[in-house]
């Protein structure tokens, strides 16, 4: 999605296991149908949101589900949005 030059990628299955997958993007999962297939898009798909920067979602992320992707050492990290206890958005954390 884009709006006002700001993009968001809302992924599906992509990212199974958020711990392991982003470390080792090459770990694949048995309900995946053609694992090398599944390991290629995954390693794009990160690599492009760390160098990109954009504000993305995925359903297995745990809450809030939307943050960025860093690279770090040879595989990548999650940093999710901030929201405050009372459940808002905190403002400029994650435009």
């Amino acid at each position: 999605m884009e709006s006002e030059g700001k993009v968001r990628v809302l992924w599906g299955d992509l990212i199974h296991a958020k711990d392991l997958q982003f470390r080792t993007p090459s770990i694949a999962i048995r309900d995946d149908l053609d694992s090398r297939a599944a390991v290629a898009q995954r390693k794009a798909a990160l690599r492009d949101a760390a160098a990109k920067g954009y504000l993305m979602g995925a359903p297995h992320i745990p809450f809030p589900g939307l943050g960025r992707v860093l690279e770090s050492g040879g595989g990548y990290e999650w940093l999710p949005v901030n929201y405050s206890e009372a459940g808002t958005r905190r403002p400029a954390t994650a435009d």
